[in-house]
């Protein structure tokens, strides 16, 4: 065989084997990190707006031990009632400090706040994440620990939550009636769709094979199919209850298809608000007071009025 023909041919086969291993690794990767986040320490606290707040700690449905802040509403102080309360849920690899910025617009605006870490990120107790699975147990467990309080028992309660938690606060209220009004900021609209995004953006043209393969070896950890964590199957049953959806218009981490695809399938009353120039995480500096006000209006809307 001629000397270059036998030099293609080891490179191919070098090319191939790298490949493989592009593949092998980012299959591992993606399956470990997705359900074992790395913990992110939880940094600032409300009392940087200056809001009383409390530290709290209570028990998911199944008995995780969550870590969170209440502030109550700042009129309660003049022995007024809270307008409503709104629990704050982050998406995956945050935790709790993610939301401060919408608590303070909640908390200026009379509203009491929950923010929590759910299982396995922030200082809450657990070492596997499920991705909207468990977390639902996580907001339904936030839900009772306020009932349990005695001035929030008749309070109008809402939820906003950002990617895999406004997912969970979708998944949670189809079950739970006591939560009146949900807003979400980039919720996927089913788990194996957001796995094909993720691999799509990671890893080109491999992203099939990567998506099939991180699926089926995080099934070593995770306890269901993740056909099971699907948004856009369960969303119909808030009705009556009014959704707020908001999406960046650029968001690459879930696809502002998946909006559309929630929005299509729910019921009445329901908003769309694309975000121009925003991505899955960061608001367009021009866009987030906008953005932050409509999602205290929807709240003074929708649960105000319940009092």
């Amino acid at each position: 065989m001629h000397p270059f023909w036998s030099w293609l041919i080891a490179v191919a086969g070098a090319g191939t084997l790298g490949t493989a291993a592009f593949v092998v690794l980012g299959i591992c990767l993606l399956a470990w990190f997705a359900t074992h986040p790395p913990r992110r320490r939880v940094k600032g606290t409300p009392a940087q707006f200056g809001a009383a707040f409390e530290e709290v700690a209570f028990a998911s449905l199944e008995g995780t031990m969550l870590s969170g802040w209440f502030l109550p509403a700042r009129n309660q102080a003049n022995g007024e009632s809270a307008r409503g309360v709104v629990i704050l849920c982050h998406g995956m690899m945050a935790n709790r400090s993610e939301a401060l910025p919408w608590a303070e617009r909640l908390w200026r605006e009379g509203f009491s706040v929950l923010l929590f870490d759910f299982r396995a990120m922030g200082n809450s107790d657990g070492d596997l994440c499920t991705a909207g699975y468990y977390e639902t147990q996580d907001l339904r467990g936030a839900v009772k620990y306020l009932e349990s309080r005695p001035e929030m028992a008749e309070v109008p309660m809402g939820v906003f939550g950002f990617s895999m938690g406004g997912a969970t606060a979708i998944l949670a209220a189809a079950d739970e009636e006591r939560i009146q009004a949900v807003a979400t900021h980039g919720a996927f609209a089913t788990l194996n769709g957001a796995i094909a995004q993720r691999c799509r953006r990671h890893f080109g043209p491999l992203a099939p094979i990567v998506s099939w393969g991180a699926r089926h070896l995080a099934t070593r950890w995770f306890p269901v199919s993740p056909a099971l964590v699907s948004p856009v199957n369960v969303v119909s049953r808030l009705t009556p209850r009014p959704l707020l959806l908001l999406h960046g218009s650029r968001d690459k981490v879930v696809n502002l298809a998946d909006a559309h695809a929630l929005h299509a399938a729910a019921g009445h009353p329901k908003v769309l608000q694309v975000l121009p120039r925003s991505g899955h995480r960061r608001i367009h500096h021009s866009l987030r007071d906008e953005a932050r006000q409509s999602v205290v209006q929807f709240f003074c809307e929708n649960l105000a009025k319940k009092n």
